[in-house]
């Protein structure tokens, strides 16, 4: 699912895309971080799970004019540069849909340098194996 997410983001020009978490960050970066929650058999007869993954995008200094920018950007609900249309259009092969519920801005520190970020919440479903 990681890794659908990835390649899903992929289509976003210039941003750097890591379907993992990682120590190290490069702006514009986005990483997809393991699921804050799944919850197992949402429909009957083990039909579907459902997880919550977050998606992270760092953009830069918090303080920065330009990170704010390329921050609402990638927030946008539809374009290019659209995490939220990336994601939702993109067909993928690990589950049976995504969908993104809502983004979360916040300041986080990485290797002790501040990053303005939007966590973005994707709700996954799929066919539980």
């Amino acid at each position: 699912m990681m890794a659908d997410l990835g390649v899903a983001l992929g289509v976003i020009d210039g941003l750097r895309v890591l379907p993992y978490t990682e120590r190290r960050v490069n702006p514009p970066q986005a990483m997809v971080a393991l699921p804050r929650t799944y919850a197992y058999d949402t429909t009957f007869g083990r039909g579907s799970d459902d997880l919550l993954m977050p998606v992270i995008v760092f953009v830069g200094q918090p303080d920065a004019e330009s990170s704010q920018r390329h921050l609402s950007a990638y927030v946008d609900g539809a374009g290019a540069t659209s995490v939220k249309e990336a994601i939702e259009k993109y067909p993928p092969t690990a589950y049976d849909f995504a969908v993104v519920q809502d983004v979360q801005f916040l300041v986080m520190a990485v290797a002790s340098v501040d990053y303005l970020t939007a966590t973005f919440r994707v709700r996954i479903v799929g066919k539980g194996s």
